[in-house]
């Protein structure tokens, strides 16, 4: 029931709050009244105290002006000491609506006691009582403009009907006060109409300014949110929740730039992880990268400590006294990843290469490129291996850089030129063919060596357009030679894995009119693991045509026997360690032994390359190898020389006797 006349009385006297709106102006009323009531409570003691001095001596009672005066200053401290801005919404309709109830109390109070008054006065006295209500009414009234329900008790149920009387009044004067009054009291029941209408435009306004602030405010720290949620997903690794390459320069950037100085950046790639992939599926790979990740994280624990690069690729940073602590810390990592994996039911291993970067430098880019060098070359030299940069990385980065960028130029294969190393018959000294060997010298650079640029030109795709122009110029300079001199010239797994090398090859024998059976091809294991399928087919067409085929570096693979078992081979070139190994009497001897031996059981012929001293030429030679190259029989010779020799036919016994060291100097 009470619920129901509050209700009531709110939508009488406008204190619903059904919308925003309605609640926001509810509290721009009460703080208005706020401002307005004080001085309205000042304004009706004096009214009051002034109409019970003015009529002390008439025998009125001065009860009801005491209580109503009363009330009036405990209304006063009230409003003086709420504080409305923390009030909630509810007890602001219940102070407008107490503040209406008090305000119609207290009009009674002093309606009574002035009608009271009124009939009891004489004429002159009572008019004067009416003016004084009717210019208290309008007073308060005013005092109430922004609650315009409580405003219109004053004048509705106290001036107004004073004015009345007075406008009925027998006097003249009386009945013109009335009037007035009246007319009065109607334009500021009118007025405030008026007004509150303006006071609820500019309400309005106000709460359409706020409302708009507050989208604003809320669009903002939306769009705020929404680029903190894009910046973690562009800083995150999605797979394995680590921070991705961004996410951690980004990190590293906010740490302090003296405390970076005494961290170690070591990235690490895992060796072995694309056979994963391949075998059993890119679920088995990511749930790997998965548990990599969390071994690193438990290795090295805290923020942004971890990241994923990209790939198998993973980044670690740690704050270390010295490198050999990084060193330490690194090894450990990678014994670690060593463990065994078990993935879907399967036990996996891998291995890992770290590159670590440790230098009193605090910029992070520099960093990374450092421990990316590093990294190189752990993966250079061996799986599971650790590198720390050092100067001597630089440098070699840096030619490598030059040879890579002089070998992009225009027309390179021009300048690099050909030399070619006899293979001699070991017994007899007969010349049967020259191996042609690439050689480039760069004005800056000096001379690059096969082994240093050759896998340059594989990585950049010009190994190709090189070959085939010292292909051309190979076979025009064998042209010259007797038909019993063959040319021998390297293919290259990337040639050997395109469908079109054996037609170039055979098409650039017949441009320079060279028979097929003039030509020995070498090829390496490496060359065969590439794509063996493409391989054979272009061996086998050569071969077909006439083109003898050599397996080169016989001994340093795994696979080299059964390649003999699976394909026909008209010779095989010894690898070069077995020859700089033969001195060893324990081991370096039977096994070349052995070699020698598999191969007459196979019916292969066998050459020795790299006979570096006349002990290791008569000792092959004791051993059954029929043919051998090295600088202990001539050192690569020029087109020229090389001409001569072949038609010479063998090489002159004093050249091919006496120390390395005169040979070397005459060659």
């Amino acid at each position: 029931m009470h619920g129901r006349v509050a209700h009531w009385l709110d939508a009488r006297i406008g204190v619903s709050c059904a919308t925003e709106y309605d609640c926001a102006l509810l509290r721009e009323r009460i703080v208005a009244l706020r401002r307005q009531l004080p001085p309205l409570f000042g304004m009706l003691l004096v009214s009051l105290i002034g109409q019970a001095l003015a009529f002390r001596n008439d025998g009125l009672s001065l009860a009801p002006p005491a209580i109503v005066c009363g009330a009036i200053l405990w209304r006063a401290t009230f409003w003086r000491l709420l504080r409305v801005q923390e009030l909630e919404i509810g007890s602001v309709q219940l102070e407008l609506r107490k503040t209406y109830i008090i305000a119609a109390f207290l009009l009674a109070i002093t309606c009574a006691w002035e009608l009271n008054s009124f009939f009891k006065l004489s004429a002159e006295d009572a008019a004067d009582l009416a003016m004084f209500a009717g210019l208290a009414s309008i007073g308060a009234a005013t005092g109430l403009t922004s609650f315009p329900a409580a405003a219109k008790l004053p004048l509705s149920f106290l001036g107004l009907p004073f004015a009345c009387l007075l406008a009925i009044d027998s006097k003249p004067a009386h009945q013109g006060l009335g009037l007035s009054l009246i007319i009065v009291i109607l334009i500021r029941l009118r007025l405030l109409g008026v007004q509150d209408h303006v006071f609820e435009s500019l309400v309005r306004s106000k709460f359409q300014v706020e409302a708009e602030k507050l989208r604003a405010v809320s669009a903002e720290k939306a769009a705020l949110a929404e680029q903190r949620r894009v910046k973690i997903i562009a800083d995150t690794d999605p797979l394995t929740g680590l921070a991705n390459r961004r996410g951690f320069l980004d990190k590293l950037s906010s740490v302090d730039s003296n405390a970076r100085r005494n961290f170690a950046l070591i990235l690490f790639d895992l060796d072995g992880f694309k056979p994963i992939n391949d075998t059993f599926g890119h679920p088995s790979g990511d749930s790997m990268l998965v548990e990599v990740s969390r071994r690193l994280q438990a290795l090295a624990p805290g923020e942004g400590r971890v990241a994923r690069f990209g790939g198998d690729e993973f980044a670690v940073v740690r704050e270390c006294r010295n490198s050999g602590e990084a060193l330490m810390f690194a090894t450990a990592i990678i014994q670690n990843l060593c463990a065994p994996f078990w993935l879907n039911g399967r036990t996996m291993r891998i291995t890992a290469c770290a590159g670590i970067s440790y230098q009193k430098d605090d910029n992070i880019g520099e960093s990374i490129r450092r421990a990316d060098i590093a990294l190189y070359d752990a993966k250079r030299r061996a799986r599971g291996s650790v590198s720390i940069f050092s100067s001597e990385m630089e440098t070699e980065v840096q030619r490598r850089t030059s040879i890579e960028q002089a070998l992009r130029q225009p027309n390179m294969a021009d300048d690099v030129h050909l030399a070619f190393q006899p293979i001699v018959q070991l017994d007899t000294m007969e010349l049967k063919a020259f191996e042609a060997l690439a050689r480039w010298h760069h004005p800056e650079l000096g001379w690059v060596s096969p082994s240093e640029f050759i896998p340059i030109t594989e990585q950049i795709s010009v190994l190709e357009e090189i070959s085939d122009a010292l292909l051309e110029r190979a076979a025009a300079a064998a042209r010259d030679w007797p038909s019993s001199v063959r040319l021998s010239f390297n293919l290259s797994p990337v040639q050997l894995c395109s469908s079109e090398t054996a037609h170039k090859v055979l098409r650039t024998l017949s441009k320079r009119r060279i028979e097929p059976a003039r030509l020995q091809i070498e090829v390496t294991e490496t060359a065969l693991l590439a794509d063996f399928e493409t391989a054979r087919r272009n061996l086998s067409r050569m071969r077909s045509e006439g083109v003898q085929i050599v397996l080169d570096d016989f001994g340093a693979g795994y696979s080299s026997i059964s390649y003999l078992r699976e394909m026909h081979f008209d010779a095989v070139k010894l690898d070069g360690s077995l020859i700089s190994s033969m001195d060893d009497a324990n081991r370096g001897m039977p096994l070349l032994q052995g070699v020698l031996a598999l191969c007459r059981e196979m019916d292969q012929q066998c050459i020795a390359e790299h006979i570096e001293t006349d002990d290791q030429m008569q000792l092959l030679r004791e051993l059954g190898c029929r043919y051998g190259q090295g600088y202990a029989l001539s050192p690569p010779v020029d087109t020229g020389t090389a001409s001569r020799m072949a038609n010479y036919g063998w090489l002159n016994p004093a050249k091919s006797t006496g120390s390395l060291e005169r040979r070397r100097a005459a060659g």
